[in-house]
């Protein structure tokens, strides 16, 4: 008999209009459910052990609402889609309080080891992965363990760490906004990742779109090509503040890859300021400090995040 550990949840109207139309609630699966309903509510559930085919290893869902929290996925596999555990196409969708734990595409021509996530194409669509933890997901050739594409991209309390894979563990292509900030990287932690090829955050769109990385620990990742991009790369403005960059491997830090933006950083600690371009400091840090993220426990699972070092 599983033990569910009930946590402090979201309301649905936190995020999304009217209810549900479907909920799941305290249940354990061993295999892969698909859902298409309108609105899906998925809450202090676990999906654990098993490997299936087509998208989304443990769920698939085309709905326009999908909000997922205090869920757990272990184990979760797909041998010939994206997204190992979880892949969401359509409308929006908002993940909370979820653990990942060794969970990929065995497919080398697929994406997403944890979740591959495509919402409407508009910044008015919330594409969200808050007060989350993924680890341990391990693919060497296939790219991306967190794919965020289009929509208003926010990420809380993200922690992303001892992950694998060909390239870019996490992935943002927000939608195009010159006006306003499409992807946001608060008190998150990317920490011992490794990349066959390169790149540890890619944050990318067409047009110049406003990026932000805020109270960030960004900490020994890895990549196999060190000239080739660098641990964050961007082509768009990107603005980095109160931030802890330490002992990543690359050649470039930070990779510019438009010449009309720039990449600004602020009260940060980092032990190299390489950038192939357009690299501003605005101002240099004054004093150091230990910031502790808060842990997640979700179903039958603590997640505790690393201490690591910020900077404010």
């Amino acid at each position: 008999m599983p033990l569910f550990i009930m946590n402090i949840r979201t309301a649905w109207s936190d995020y999304f209009p009217s209810n549900p139309n479907f909920n799941l609630n305290s249940q354990t699966y061993y295999s892969r459910q698909t859902h298409s309903s309108t609105a899906v509510h998925i809450s202090n559930c676990l999906f654990t052990s098993f490997t299936s085919s087509g998208h989304g290893g443990a769920l698939y869902s085309t709905s326009t609402y999908l909000l997922v929290e205090s869920t757990s996925f272990f184990s979760c596999k797909t041998s010939s889609g994206h997204g190992g555990a979880i892949y969401f196409s359509n409308g929006q969708c908002v993940l909370y309080g979820i653990c990942g734990y060794d969970c990929c595409t065995t497919s080398n021509s697929h994406n997403g080891h944890f979740a591959y996530i495509s919402v409407y194409n508009s910044v008015s669509s919330k594409n969200y992965v808050n007060y989350s933890s993924i680890s341990r997901c391990v693919n060497v050739n296939a790219w991306y363990k967190l794919y965020l594409c289009y929509g208003n991209v926010r990420c809380p309390s993200v922690n992303m760490s001892m992950n694998k894979c060909g390239g870019r563990p996490f992935c943002c292509i927000p939608s195009t906004s010159s006006n306003s900030i499409t992807c946001s990287l608060i008190y998150s932690s990317f920490t011992d990742n490794n990349a066959a090829q390169h790149t540890c955050i890619y944050l990318w769109q067409y047009s110049g779109d406003i990026f932000e990385i805020k109270s960030c620990s960004i900490i020994r990742n890895t990549q196999g090509s060190l000239g080739s991009q660098g641990t964050i790369a961007t082509n768009g403005n990107l603005y980095i503040n109160d931030s802890c960059i330490l002992e990543n491997n690359s050649t470039y830090t930070f990779y510019q890859g438009n010449s009309n933006c720039r990449v600004f950083i602020s009260n940060c600690t980092v032990d190299s300021i390489s950038c192939n371009l357009n690299f501003i400091i605005l101002s240099t840090a004054t004093k150091s400090f230990i910031l502790a993220l808060n842990h997640i426990s979700s179903l039958n699972y603590h997640s505790k995040l690393p201490q690591l070092p910020f900077l404010y």
